[in-house]
């Protein structure tokens, strides 16, 4: 998955508040982009400001300045994670230089990318969300919004490549089509040796959605 690139307003010289904030916006995705790599590495028994602050080499009361308890850093985390993927497959979604089915398969082939990518922390870092969903209300609850986005966003595909069908139908298939999305981050994850070629599984996983997307 490829990061987005956040870009802040040119600051004037004599702008000071300006300034402070800038400095403080760029100081807070700092620290968020290593608490997402500590909690998809460390899971969430692992996370903590102290070892965000030391993996960011920066000192504990200066995470805590910016977030002053745990909660507060983990939900931040969770937001800012959410927040580059749903905003990443959006931008491939709504590429109109795109016919709708090369657009579904862009976010298949991103998918596939974010998988196979010895150095990405994508697939760690949702398991372990799902697995504390299962006991922090709060990050379920955002899981859940988070779904409901993203299912809407293939069930919109759907509709596009297949105009034919009705809006319910559209969306089951969008959550079809979600649900085995889901299903390839656990399966890539965890297959180990049991896992096809990677190459002849996502061609496979093409004519799925391809068949879940046109088909009568």
């Amino acid at each position: 998955m490829k990061d987005l690139t956040i870009k802040f307003d040119t600051i004037s010289p004599s702008g000071l508040k300006a300034a402070t904030s800038g400095r403080r916006a760029t100081r807070v995705l700092e620290i968020l982009e290593v608490a997402i790599a500590v909690f998809a590495t460390d899971g969430n028994a692992g996370f903590s400001q102290r070892r965000v602050a030391a993996a960011a080499g920066v000192r504990l009361a200066t995470v805590q300045h910016y977030f002053g308890t745990r909660d507060e850093l983990l939900i931040a985390t969770f937001d800012e994670m959410s927040h580059r993927l749903m905003g990443r497959f959006r931008s491939l979604a709504a590429n109109e230089t795109e016919t709708p089915e090369r657009r579904l398969k862009d976010l298949l082939n991103e998918t596939f990318d974010a998988l196979t990518d010895a150095d990405n922390l994508f697939s760690r870092f949702v398991i372990e969300c799902w697995c504390l969903a299962e006991h922090n209300e709060e990050i379920n609850e955002r899981i859940v919004t988070f779904n409901g986005e993203f299912q809407s966003l293939f069930s919109g595909l759907v509709a596009q490549i297949n105009p034919a069908l009705g809006p319910e139908e559209s969306r089951i298939r969008g959550a079809m089509i979600y649900s085995h999305w889901q299903g390839l981050i656990v399966f890539m994850r965890r297959s180990g040796r049991n896992r096809p070629d990677v190459a002849t599984f996502r061609n496979a996983a093409e004519v799925v959605w391809r068949a879940l997307s046109a088909g009568g």
